[in-house]
């Protein structure tokens, strides 16, 4: 999961984060991740798309 108050979204900061866990996941063998998000949050879910992401149900997408 990535959280981030109010005052810090729309930065770029929860992408940079979900990348840095991304690559360290795989640089220790990890073939799939999953990962959580409110199915309300467009922004969280646009995100956790466009990095291959897809919905397994509501609130819970893995790659």
């Amino acid at each position: 999961m990535t959280g981030l108050l109010a005052s810090h979204r729309g930065r770029g900061i929860s992408l940079a984060m979900k990348l840095l866990a991304i690559g360290f996941a795989r640089s220790h063998g990890m073939h799939w991740l999953r990962t959580f998000h409110h199915p309300d949050n467009a922004a969280a879910i646009g995100m956790n798309r466009r990095l291959g992401f897809v919905n397994d149900e509501p609130g819970v997408a893995t790659t």
